[in-house]
């Protein structure tokens, strides 16, 4: 893989003409249901800035540049930036402590619930051994699962932004501004190989629905060994609905930056290939089968964090520290739910993602994104005729064929 002679000293993501000329002179907001506003003066848009508690405003302009430009970039609305963002990150902490409290009393209201169903199932058992039992059952991990996912982890990065944003100096604004640029252009990039990975997966996950089959029962049809078939079909399947969708999240977040920073034929060939790794390892250590998509989503994910560590022009140094939480996010996810989730996949997939970048893409100093060969392009294809050929098989395999 080899990078493009460098043609500019910087990534593409902060370059002065990122965004869209100014619509006019002078001064003036994009919000994000209004449109574009003018406004008089500096005085104006800092008092727009300011009273942004909602973070509607995108992107501004003065008539210091042809460009619209994020308002963390300019030194002049950044202490009005600083308030309006003090007001709505204080906002959404005291929401979500108290969503962490109701988390709190939900987990051990379900805890509870299931010791009580378990004692009025065990007339003269008495109470050490209906505990014994609630124990050994695993609703309390999973109980614990849940809040971690839905309560405990949304609570830590809202509380880690407003620690940043009452961090915030000269030096740090630079780094937010840098990051906004970064997110914002990443939202901008065309996501065509994600999106057809994902509709492979979503067609394994509708016939599943129309066979009224759990998808589950249907990977083990084949049962013994013959349930090998399950390392090309299993990455397509999930066993519930929020499983999905989870990782329909996570493969849309993971496959735009792919796509975006090391070009579209990655996205197949490492989620593939991840999948396939992440999956042996499964067996291997006798976990079974690793249903779902999550091998290859963590093999994307141990992908990125090697092949942006060796493009450190590529991204923002902020942006590659937040791949860095979602890795020890999921390692926590996985180690409160380990009677639920297969690490063994996980880890897995992080190892052969992050050994594909190290073999596969060398250092570079460069600011521009490594170009795609043709041996990439039908790599990727070829992964695209495999992945097809495992939806058909599984559904094949749940319609009772």
């Amino acid at each position: 893989m080899i990078d493009r002679p460098e043609t500019t000293v910087r990534p593409l993501w902060a370059r002065p003409d990122l965004f869209r000329q100014a619509p006019g002179p002078g001064w003036g907001y994009l919000h994000r249901s209004q449109g574009d506003v003018a406004v008089e003066n500096l005085a104006a848009l800092q008092e727009a800035v300011c009273g942004d508690d909602q973070e509607m405003i995108v992107l501004v302009w003065t008539p210091d540049s042809p460009f619209m430009e994020v308002p963390e970039a300019l030194s002049l609305l950044q202490p009005a930036l600083m308030a309006s963002r003090a007001v709505s990150t204080e906002r959404d902490l005291a929401e979500k402590n108290h969503h962490l409290r109701t988390g709190v009393l939900l987990f051990f209201a379900f805890v509870a619930y299931m010791g009580w169903e378990i004692f009025r199932s065990m007339p003269g058992g008495g109470f050490v051994a209906a505990f014994k039992t609630l124990l050994s059952s695993g609703g309390p991990v999973l109980g614990l699962l849940l809040f971690v996912m839905f309560f405990l982890l949304p609570w830590y990065e809202v509380r880690k932004r407003w620690k940043e944003v009452h961090a915030w100096t000269a030096e740090t604004m630079r780094e937010a501004a840098d990051l906004a640029r970064f997110e914002m252009w990443l939202s901008t990039q065309k996501i065509v190989a994600t999106k057809v990975l994902l509709g492979l997966i979503a067609i394994a996950g509708v016939v599943q629905i129309i066979s009224g089959r759990p998808l589950a029962a249907a990977l083990q049809r084949g049962g013994g060994d013959d349930a090998r078939w399950t390392l090309m079909t299993a990455p397509f399947l999930h066993g519930n609905m929020i499983h999905f969708v989870m990782n329909a999240l996570g493969l849309l977040y993971l496959g735009r930056r792919i796509e975006a920073l090391a070009r579209w034929p990655q996205v197949p060939i490492v989620f593939l290939f991840s999948a396939w790794i992440g999956g042996e390892l499964s067996m291997a250590t006798g976990k079974g089968l690793a249903l779902g998509a999550s091998g290859g989503l963590m093999g994307m994910l141990g992908f990125l964090l090697v092949f942006e560590t060796r493009h450190a022009k590529l991204v923002p140094r902020s942006s590659r520290r937040r791949l860095l939480a979602a890795l020890i996010g999921t390692a926590l996810i996985g180690l409160v739910g380990i009677q639920f989730i297969d690490n063994s996949a996980h880890a897995g997939g992080v190892i052969a993602g992050m050994l594909y970048a190290f073999i596969v893409f060398p250092r570079s100093e460069s600011a521009m994104r490594p170009k795609p060969t043709m041996t990439d392009q039908v790599v990727a294809l070829l992964c695209y005729l495999l992945m097809l050929f495992g939806v058909w098989l599984a559904c094949m395999k749940m319609m009772g064929r």
